[in-house]
């Protein structure tokens, strides 16, 4: 039992660096980015083959987070120059990037083993170290966006997703505040992809698939648990809600829940906290939390 809750612990501490990622696009920037399900990837395929190819693991961790920074950039540039939607930026991009890592990988998985490592770094041997060990990416993640939100950039960003007409009032233009978010966004989720194959000990190319669907329902999850009314619980929310979805599927499968089911699943346990939350309250959840609700 105890392996059991070990696993489930430390993957939800992993996937909630993912899921930061997703909630920093659609709740302080108001944009529903599904570029991570590429940038996941796009991530751990660069640093991947830069680990297997000799380089250190800060390489590595430099160049998977400078293409998820691109990445998102190139959602925002779709976005706001050629007056795409948000959706479709972002399914754009993300339909991109799925060629481009098999490009960088060269095939369609990289083992990751006798690899230097960022675990191999850490003290990883029983179940207290290895949770510390992957609390480590994710308090580090947490922590750079609660000091991001407290400066003026922050402050212009939370604004930007919040009200975008204030905005022009004041004139300040949205389009650099969108690309910095965007970039921020995807060079998070991409460095989280590195970590979690590194973790994992491969990267597959279909690793990133449903991603975000899977991060925005531990999102709710957190949201409706916490219902965040400042800056440190909505980024608490996310890490919460990854913890208790990891651990719910750990018990699903251990229930003899089969693998195929877990989309499934995962979309009915998100649906039954929504339910749930409908009937304990009422009115517009937007005001009483903190964040853009919009999307």
């Amino acid at each position: 039992m105890w392996g059991g809750l070990d696993s489930a612990i430390q993957l939800g501490l992993l996937f909630a660096v993912p899921a930061l990622a997703v909630a920093f696009s659609f709740r302080v920037i108001g944009f529903p980015d599904l570029t991570p399900d590429g940038s996941f990837v796009f991530g751990a395929a660069l640093g991947a083959t830069l680990l297997r190819d000799g380089h250190s693991l800060s390489a590595a961790f430099a160049a998977a987070m400078l293409g998820g920074a691109a990445a998102g950039l190139a959602t925002a540039g779709i976005h706001l120059w050629l007056r795409v939607s948000k959706l479709l930026s972002g399914i754009l991009v993300m339909t991109m990037l799925y060629s481009l890592s098999l490009r960088v990988m060269g095939t369609s998985n990289i083992p990751l083993l006798n690899l230097e490592t960022f675990f191999a770094l850490l003290p990883m041997q029983g179940m207290l170290p290895g949770i510390a060990g992957t609390a480590v990416p994710v308090g580090l993640a947490a922590l750079a966006i609660t000091i991001l939100l407290k400066t003026e950039l922050g402050i212009l960003l939370r604004a930007a997703g919040d009200n975008e007409s204030a905005l022009a009032l004041r004139g300040i233009r949205r389009g650099p505040l969108l690309c910095t978010g965007l970039a921020l966004t995807n060079a998070l989720a991409a460095a989280g992809g590195l970590i979690i194959a590194q973790y994992q000990g491969f990267v597959d190319i279909s690793m990133g698939i449903g991603l975000v669907i899977i991060c925005l329902a531990a999102i709710v999850i957190g949201e409706i648990l916490l219902r965040p009314h400042c800056v440190l619980l909505l980024i608490t929310a996310p890490i919460l809600g990854m913890l208790l979805y990891q651990g719910t599927v750990s018990l699903a499968l251990r229930f003899g829940l089969p693998p195929t089911d877990l989309k499934v699943a995962t979309a009915l346990l998100a649906l039954a906290f929504i339910a749930l939350d409908r009937l304990r309250f009422s009115g517009n959840i937007a005001t009483r939390q903190i964040g853009n609700h919009n999307v």
